[in-house]
């Protein structure tokens, strides 16, 4: 296969993803591949020649991809079984914001090869993405996502700059640890809230003194 034999329509789409550099990117006859460089994950990006077609390949959906239907027309987008559907001017932004929702949630260090690898988790909050984008809210304007680790203690979450104080104060040392899993939370500086990613609200007394201080300061900095 060679770049110039692209056909016209597959040659546009690639031009609009292309320097999103989030992603390797892999081209075949009927889609583009991004693999997302830091977790692994899969985005498909697919042709269709009308709604109807998006629909039905939407359906066909592969497991565990981030699927992306591209269709013609200037005023398209929606969701169809998880896949996004959309114009071709609203290819770029989706897939920056897709880059956007997929967040560090912590690692663990593992013997590979006879010497120790640290593995990274990562995860994709797809669900806070399609609200973000029906809200029209701007990743590091309106909002931040941020590991907070759940203490075993005392329940509380602890934001991560300031874990290893408080892990300290109920006498470890995470210095000793091998694994660490974070939940990630949005910060919204919109209405000032603290969102799972589910996009329920978290109370503030479900946050340690430490982690209280850390979200009163980022509001106020905004």
């Amino acid at each position: 296969m060679k770049f110039e034999s692209l056909d016209e329509k597959m040659k546009k789409v690639y031009a609009k993803i292309r320097t999103i550099d989030e992603f390797h990117w892999h081209i075949d006859d009927n889609s583009i591949i991004g693999i997302h460089k830091k977790s692994g994950m899969k985005l498909q990006v697919r042709i269709a020649g009308s709604k109807e077609e998006a629909d039905r390949l939407a359906q066909e959906k592969e497991p565990g991809a981030l699927d992306v239907i591209v269709i013609p027309g200037k005023g398209t987008f929606y969701v169809n079984n998880g896949a996004f559907i959309m114009s071709l001017k609203f290819l770029r932004p989706t897939v920056q914001d897709i880059a956007d929702h997929i967040v560090w949630a912590g690692f663990k260090v593992v013997e590979k090869d006879g010497r120790l690898e640290q593995e990274d988790i990562y995860e994709y909050l797809g669900g806070r993405l399609i609200e973000h984008l029906k809200q029209g809210l701007v990743n590091g304007r309106d909002y931040v996502f941020w590991p907070f680790y759940k203490c075993k203690h005392c329940g509380k979450y602890v934001d991560i700059d300031s874990l290893a104080r408080h892990m300290k104060s109920h006498g470890e040392d995470v210095k000793e640890w091998s694994e660490e899993k974070y939940e990630i939370l949005e910060i919204n500086f919109a209405d000032k809230k603290v969102y799972d990613k589910f996009g329920k609200e978290v109370p503030m007394d479900k946050f340690s003194e430490e982690a209280q201080d850390f979200i009163k300061d980022s509001f106020e900095g905004e």
